[in-house]
């Protein structure tokens, strides 16, 4: 009986691990990389403004994705306390941008050709310490999108890129489903590579 459940723990356990790293594996990777001007010292702009137009304030975007990268990139810059400003030393624009890919995965699979997995010790199928398996291979073709959003952060008077931001990332239904909260977690992305880092709170 103490066997038996043993067992049962030892399964249980493998199922939830193997469920989170599934898990983990599904949820949207960011990847981020930013790039400044090496001449220039940014904690010397004081103020901003954004373009008049954003490039995702174009006719193929709603309006409201424009608002929304706004917002989100002035909590970000009056947090380092930059103002905005009707004669702004730098001016901001975003603009996205989005490519179809494929991904080919080709693995074992145990289950194929009368394959199995046995537990570790003499578990459940009677095999020794360690997995047991065999068949043959599977592959998978997965479709998908990759977005990329650009932060950039222009010197007013010498019209040239100071600072640029993006974020990389796989463009799911559930990120689609709420675009505020995706515009919000992209953009605090993109600024944790910012060179001019927020105070501390209490600071």
């Amino acid at each position: 009986m103490k066997r038996g459940l043993n067992r049962k723990l030892i399964q249980t356990f493998l199922v939830g691990a193997t469920l989170t790293v599934f898990l983990a594996a599904c949820a949207p990777t960011v990847k981020v990389r930013s790039d400044v001007d090496p001449t220039v010292n940014l904690r010397d702009y004081q103020t901003y403004e954004f373009f008049s137009q954003l490039g995702v304030e174009g006719d193929n975007y709603s309006g409201l994705l424009g608002r929304h990268f706004r917002d989100a990139i002035s909590a970000q810059m009056d947090s380092r306390n930059f103002t905005q400003s009707d004669s702004p030393q730098l001016q901001i624009n975003v603009s996205i941008g989005s490519e179809d890919k494929v991904r080919v995965n080709t693995y074992q699979d145990p289950y194929l050709y009368g394959g199995y997995y046995g537990w570790g010790g003499y578990g459940f199928y009677g095999s020794p310490m360690g997995y047991g398996y065999g068949g043959g291979t599977r592959t998978t073709v997965h479709q998908y999108t990759e977005a990329k959003v650009y932060i950039d952060l222009v010197d007013s008077e010498q019209h040239k890129v100071v600072w640029q931001g993006v974020a990389t990332f796989t463009l799911t239904d559930k990120l689609q489903e709420n675009i505020r909260q995706t515009v919000y977690d992209t953009v605090d992305k993109i600024f944790s590579k910012f060179p001019v880092a927020a105070p501390e709170a209490g600071k």
